[in-house]
This record gives C-alpha cells, sequence and structure tokens, in this order.
C-alpha cells in the first residue's frame, strides 16, 4: 500500500549544450560523443549531463556538469533554459530533463571523462550529425523553431 505521507520523488538531469558562432557567423553546437554509459553509448549527445543532486539547484548543476565533464567554468548568469522534457526512463522510472545553453565560459574545452566521452566536436546547426541522441535533436528543432519547449515522451 502506498504511504500517503511520503511524496513521489522524480530523477532530475540536466543537459548541457555549448554554442557559438563561426567565423562565417554560422551557429555551431558542441557536442559529446558517449561511451561505456549504459545510454545511447556510440552517439553524440549534448555538451555535457548530469543527474541533479539534493539540494543542488538545476544551475549549479550544469556549472558542476560542465567542469566536470569538459573543464570549463560557467557562471550561472550565463546559463539559458532551452527546454524541459517529462519522460520515462528505459527502467520505467520518471525523469525531468532540463535543457540549458551556453555560450560564455572561461577555460578550455577538454575531455576530463575519457571513460565515458570519446569525442568532443563543434557541428554547424545546419548539419548535425545523424547518430544524435533523438530526443537532443527534437530539443534542438524545437528551441530553434518555437523558442523554450515542452515535451513528454515514453508515457
Amino acid at each position: 500500500m502506498r504511504n500517503p505521507n511520503k511524496r513521489f520523488k522524480t530523477i532530475a538531469a540536466v543537459l548541457i549544450l555549448l554554442t557559438r558562432k563561426n567565423t562565417n557567423g554560422d551557429t555551431e553546437y558542441l557536442l559529446q560523443k558517449r561511451r561505456n554509459t549504459g545510454f545511447a553509448d556510440g552517439m553524440w549527445d549534448f555538451s555535457a549531463s548530469g543527474h541533479v543532486e539534493k539540494d543542488e539547484p538545476m544551475t549549479e548543476t550544469v556549472c558542476r556538469e560542465a567542469n566536470e565533464e569538459i573543464g570549463i567554468h560557467v557562471e550561472p548568469e550565463n546559463i539559458e533554459f532551452m527546454g524541459l522534457f517529462h519522460s520515462v526512463r528505459t527502467d520505467n522510472e520518471p525523469m525531468l530533463l532540463a535543457c540549458f545553453i551556453v555560450t560564455e565560459y572561461s577555460g578550455k574545452i577538454k575531455i576530463n571523462e575519457p571513460d565515458k566521452i570519446s569525442e568532443l566536436k563543434w557541428f554547424k546547426e545546419s548539419d548535425l550529425p545523424d547518430n544524435i541522441i533523438g530526443t537532443r535533436k527534437t530539443a534542438l528543432t524545437r528551441f530553434k523553431n518555437e523558442g523554450i519547449f515542452y515535451q513528454e515522451f515514453g508515457w
């Protein structure tokens, strides 16, 4: 029997997308190729991602994960909310995935977790790889076409 005094807790994570303008003025996205994570290995993902810790706001998670995974320092005021996915994971657990864009940061981009990231590469907005994770492609398309978005999937 369900305990009416205990609230359900949803898993939360952030997806971080670094963007820049190249010398031609084209928008580019930094993507990482996943490895050994158990989810979408061998596919392109946003620049960095990670689970929100207890007592940690999502903007702090963005700053922490960007530093842990790709070695950059991000200030909270340089984080732009992009959209939110409310999904059901493959293990049937509900999850919130908040997407954020970062255009300003300090430090040199590098792979800090080579056991989880095999490659980092800038892609033109108009020339994304075919093997990008589906939800990430959806996020990019919806954000570009609609601005801030919300989407549910897997229910």
